[in-house]
Parts: C-alpha cells; structure tokens; sequence
C-alpha cells in the first residue's frame, strides 16, 4: 500500500508472486507420478506475461493491482531465470511451446527430477 496507496496492490503482488509456482504442480505430477520427464510446461512462467501486463498498465489501463501484478510475475521470473540453470530463452513460453517443451533444449544441463 506505501508505493501505490491502494491496499490490494500489496496483496496482489504477494498473490502473483506465489501462486506463480502453482504450475510446477502440473509438471511434477508428469515427473512424479506418471513417469514422463522429457517435457518441462511451466505455463505461468514466461516473460511474455510481465511485458504485456507492463505495456497494458502503461499504455492502456493504468491501475495499481494490474502494475503489482505485472511487476510481482516479472520479479519471480527474473528471479527463477537468474537462479535455475535454463537456456537463455528457456523462460519464454513461445520458446518453449516452438521446441515440443523438450526438456533438453530448454534445460540441457539440468536433471528436472532434482528440482
């Protein structure tokens, strides 16, 4: 609320940051459960979706809640993108859905089972 002076704007940014991670779930069960490790989906991990939330805030609809948004799924991204050990371009969905979700382009020096 001390940036913005919009309460939901905090809680927002909490929410987004953290339910970001809901996807791995998709991802693990297919590791996990049903043996298919060849793919990595990651549907809420992408750069894709900080720019347009970015450009919309910006130019479109400028509000509060829809910049914390934005800029709380661009610093888990980055975050995740600086930390984990994917292709430079491993963190754009475009990328990723243009190669199959091949785990081997997208990671090829990391064994998604010791995530």
């Amino acid at each position: 609320m001390g940036a913005t002076g919009f309460p939901a704007a905090g809680g927002t940014a909490f929410g987004v940051g953290v339910l970001t991670d809901v996807d791995r779930l998709y991802d693990f069960y297919r590791w996990n459960i049903r043996r298919k490790n060849g793919q990595i989906f990651l549907f809420l991990h992408a750069w894709e979706y900080s720019l347009a939330g970015l450009l919309l805030a910006g130019l479109v609809y400028h509000h509060p809640v829809l910049l914390a948004a934005a800029l709380a799924q661009l610093g888990h991204v980055a975050a995740d993108h600086f930390h984990n050990r994917l292709s430079p371009w491993g963190y754009f969905l475009t990328y990723r859905a243009w190669t199959g979700f091949d785990v081997a382009r997208i990671a090829p020096d990391h064994n998604v089972l010791d995530s």
